[in-house]
């Protein structure tokens, strides 16, 4: 890959089987860090610049919507791919219109996740 071993991901979720699947793929290409839940991954944007972001949708205490809001509110630029098990047209187009670049239905293919992640830190 181009240089993209310098690009930085944040990936929130609450599942941690899906933190470490993401971390064991990203991590080949791209510096990757987590967080468990939204409140976490807040404490993290607010110290760190990435990248991209990864968040799950549905998370107790601070959603991915929440999570999705404070990033674009850091720096509106900022890349967002919401992934979700819930997914239904209502949530897709809510995601659209607080700033996700992409979304990514649960289960998601290792390609589909490659090209959106090259795709959304592309732009």
């Amino acid at each position: 890959m181009q240089d993209s071993a310098a690009k930085s991901i944040l990936v929130v979720d609450d599942e941690e089987i899906i933190r470490e699947f993401l971390l064991e793929v990203l991590g080949e290409d791209y510096q990757v860090s987590t967080a468990c839940d939204g409140d976490e991954a807040i404490e993290k944007i607010k110290s760190t610049k990435y990248d991209l972001i990864i968040t799950d949708l549905k998370m107790p205490r601070v959603s991915g919507e929440e999570v999705v809001k404070f990033a674009r509110e850091q720096d509106p630029n900022y890349q967002v791919v919401v992934i979700s098990g819930y997914s239904t047209l209502f949530s897709v187009s809510d995601s659209a219109k607080g700033g996700a670049c992409a979304f990514l239905s649960k289960p998601f293919s290792i390609s589909d996740l490659m090209n959106t992640v090259a795709e959304c830190i592309a732009q």
